[in-house]
């Protein structure tokens, strides 16, 4: 197993790993699987491929040999067109349930805080949802603390931003 960006064209792993992620930790993700099984796979494919290729975001895979998925994270710039990529937050944060405990949800990190240094990114954010102290003890390990800004959930409860300076 390895810990990999999404690679151009493999909009059908990314989609697996992403559907299976909302459907079995739906109260961790402001997407909905219903919004997001309805995507097209030309939507899933030109959202994979920028993941995969972009300058601005980036999306990894926890690779389980022959392109099946274990995990998925993503990181995206949050920037004016033109402005100076300081901040950038991370999203889809998910490790299947028997990779847990494991170093996958390390690497995934250690992958967008790795890309994140690389385009000059100075500091990451999270948010992570009420209750989830197995996600929020993750990322604590690596360094995150609250920020103070919190924010109701779209399902319920409240999300609590973390963040992270990078060095």
């Amino acid at each position: 197993m390895e810990v990999r960006r999404i690679r151009p064209g493999e909009f059908e792993a990314y989609r697996e790993v992403r559907l299976r992620a909302l459907r079995l930790a739906p109260y961790a993700f402001g997407t909905t699987l219903e919004e997001a099984a309805s995507r097209s796979d030309d939507e899933w494919r030109a959202f994979s491929d920028r993941l995969a290729t972009s300058t601005e975001t980036a999306g990894f895979i926890v690779d389980r040999g022959e392109g099946v998925p274990g995990g998925l994270v993503s990181v995206r710039l949050l920037v004016e067109p033109g402005d100076v990529p300081s901040d950038a937050e991370v999203n889809q944060m998910w490790v299947d349930e028997d990779l847990r405990g494991g170093p996958w949800a390390d690497a995934l990190l250690d992958a967008v805080e790795g890309f994140a240094r690389a385009i000059g990114v100075r500091r990451l954010t999270l948010w992570v949802t009420e209750g989830n102290r197995r996600a929020f003890r993750v990322y604590e390990r690596h360094g995150y603390t609250p920020t103070g800004v919190t924010e109701p959930f779209p399902r319920g409860g409240i999300e609590t931003q973390l963040g992270k300076a990078l060095t």
